[in-house]
């Protein structure tokens, strides 16, 4: 059996982690850091995915009904390996600086 996608790198592996063991008010907080992130990484959000995906997928995975979160997750999916590392630490960084204070 193959891993999942963000299980390729140790860095996205542990920001999802991170995330879906957070709070439901944390999560959202979060996608929308990653958002962030991924924009000044320079990804440029392709739509017609999220689009694609949202209308031809059932959604059961723990971040589909949350929209940030299925959007930021999809965005990450999207983007280069080294995109995805620059993020993840990113969110890393910040969940702790939250978490310390």
């Amino acid at each position: 059996m193959g891993n999942r996608w963000y299980e390729l790198s140790p860095d996205v592996c542990i920001a999802i982690s991170k995330i879906e063991m957070a709070k439901e008010e944390d999560r959202t907080r979060y996608a929308k850091v990653m958002l962030k992130e991924l924009r000044l990484a320079g990804y440029e959000p392709n739509k017609q995915i999220y689009l694609d995906r949202i209308r031809g997928y059932k959604m059961r995975r723990w971040y589909d009904k949350n929209r940030y979160l299925f959007m930021a997750f999809e965005y990450l999916k999207d983007s280069t390996n080294e995109v995805q590392s620059e993020v993840a630490c990113n969110v890393l960084k910040y969940i702790r600086q939250e978490n310390a204070a």
